[in-house]
């Protein structure tokens, strides 16, 4: 699932893992082109956490999140990626670095970076990272739509591998 989240609603409490999309510096000319796609991937490859039914426990759910300065504005629902862009959420993303960091994992490429945690309570405890993908040579649609479409598999779909943590 994706959400959309302030950098200190993070972790989403309650769900058995999280994924968020971290990004070095704010967008800039240079990186906007690349950080849209990344935008229309992530809208693309997962449903948004309020259309999943309530069947579906949250201590089952992997969500995946996009940080915001403000989710509860109206462009956020709409998922107007221009403006999913320009209020990036960027503590949110700095401390997810540098937890992965923490955890000697290399994060030294312009990104942006999903970083995975499981269970959603353990971000910055040792050795409680699960997976992490580095989409900083990603330069089309097409890698980043494989990088997200991988993610989907090995998180979202694999969840023996962040199940197991809880």
């Amino acid at each position: 699932m994706r959400e959309y989240l302030k950098a200190t609603d993070i972790p989403p409490s309650g769900v058995g893992g999280y994924g968020i999309l971290a990004f070095t510096p704010k967008t800039t000319s240079a990186t906007r082109a690349k950080l849209l796609m990344v935008c229309r991937s992530f809208v693309a490859h997962f449903p948004s956490n309020g259309s999943i039914p309530p069947t579906s426990p949250l201590p089952d759910r992997m969500i995946t999140v996009w940080p915001l300065d403000d989710p509860k504005a109206e462009k956020p629902a709409a998922e107007d990626c221009d403006y999913l862009v320009d209020h990036y959420d960027l503590s949110a993303g700095e401390s997810a670095i540098a937890d992965a960091a923490s955890q000697r994992v290399n994060l030294k490429g312009e990104g942006p970076f999903l970083i995975g945690w499981s269970p959603s309570n353990t971000q910055g405890a040792p050795d409680t990272l699960v997976l992490v993908v580095d989409m900083s040579a990603d330069a089309d649609q097409e890698r980043i739509d494989r990088d997200f479409a991988f993610w989907e598999d090995k998180i979202v779909g694999d969840s023996p591998l962040w199940v197991r943590h809880q």
